[in-house]
């Protein structure tokens, strides 16, 4: 963290650096060209130009000149350098001793250092769902919320993820957010024509990002994702719906997903019935019409060969169509 705040000042501080030293080297050349022009003995530039460095810290090394403009700039030299470091006080002591100073700018230097992240715009009971899931998967996280009080920022922030606070429709906002070094930003709040804006927004700063969007009429997301060429848009009650339907009727499903095509597949993990002990796990696959993908013996869950036989107390994890759910029902009922 030190090496994070060590290059952050570095490059907040050297924009000022490059001006104090333009400003010497300017001021330098004006007054030797007004001495030289009012007859006054001159020294070399490297001396001259060390005598405005030193008036800067109040501490000249050279008599005050004669010519005119030469003696206004020995003037106006001290009191810009105490600009200088009067800002250099009040903004460092501010981030040393104010702490929301030190928090504003740890966000700050958080966000200017992430690359391949991605942002999630809206901290509801969506949108933390989302970051926890990221959190799992190792992918960083700079999230946007607009109600600093009302919302699971603080939670977010436990995780090691920064906060923006503000409307994420503002461009300034999306940039502070490093859009354009993201891989993908969510747009989760619950304004569908806010996440909309958004999403268009951040395909505008950064056309290879991967947008997914929220919003509350499927029917009305799909379309918005095929005319707008979005990557995938979502909508809670649609996907929330089939699952606990299907929760309701059946035990052991853990989730479901929709296909291109609209068809909707089913996650679940059921006891092995008695039916397929001694089968291999090619010939139940065959008689769902779906795939295992694990098997949990004991507590230990390992992926199954195609040639690999169930038995008595195997819990199988399963992939399959919706319709094809009664199957596994009436293999278990049999």
């Amino acid at each position: 963290m030190s090496t994070l705040f060590f290059w952050h000042f570095a490059r907040r501080v050297a924009p000022w650096l490059a001006v104090l030293v333009v400003y010497l080297v300017v001021a330098t050349l004006v007054i030797r060209w007004d001495m030289a022009r009012n007859h006054e003995p001159l020294l070399d530039f490297g001396a001259d130009l060390y005598g405005t460095y030193t008036q800067i810290f109040f501490e000249p090394t050279e008599q005050l000149p004669r010519a005119p403009i030469a003696r206004l700039i020995f003037w106006l030299t001290p009191l810009i350098g105490a600009g200088f470091i009067l800002r250099g006080v009040v903004r460092g002591g501010a981030a040393l001793f104010d702490a929301e100073e030190r928090h504003n700018l740890w966000v700050k230097i958080m966000s200017d250092q992430m690359k391949d992240h991605v942002v999630v715009c809206g901290l509801g009971h969506v949108g933390i769902r989302v970051v926890e899931s990221l959190k799992r998967l190792g992918t960083s996280v700079v999230a946007i919320e607009k109600n600093k009080n009302d919302s699971f920022a603080p939670v977010v922030e436990e995780l090691g993820f920064p906060v923006l606070y503000g409307d994420a429709r503002r461009d300034a906002l999306l940039v502070e957010a490093g859009v354009q070094r993201a891989k993908a930003i969510v747009c989760a709040t619950d304004d569908d024509l806010a996440n909309l804006e958004v999403a268009l927004d951040a395909k505008k700063e950064n056309p290879k990002i991967r947008v997914v969007m929220r919003m509350f009429d499927q029917r009305i997301a799909g379309k918005m994702r095929s005319a707008l060429d979005l990557d995938a848009t979502f909508s809670t009650s649609a996907l929330g719906g089939p699952l606990v339907a299907l929760q309701a009727t059946e035990a052991g499903v853990r989730g479901v997903y929709h296909l291109e095509d609209g068809s909707m597949r089913v996650d679940m993990e059921v006891p092995s019935p008695a039916g397929w002990w001694g089968r291999t796990v090619m010939e139940c696959e065959d008689a769902v019409d779906g795939r295992i993908v694990g098997i949990r013996k004991n507590g230990t869950f390992k992926r199954p060969r195609h040639d690999t036989k169930l038995a008595e107390g195997d819990v199988v994890t399963l992939d399959l169509p919706v319709d094809s759910v009664s199957k596994v029902r009436s293999t278990r009922a049999s």
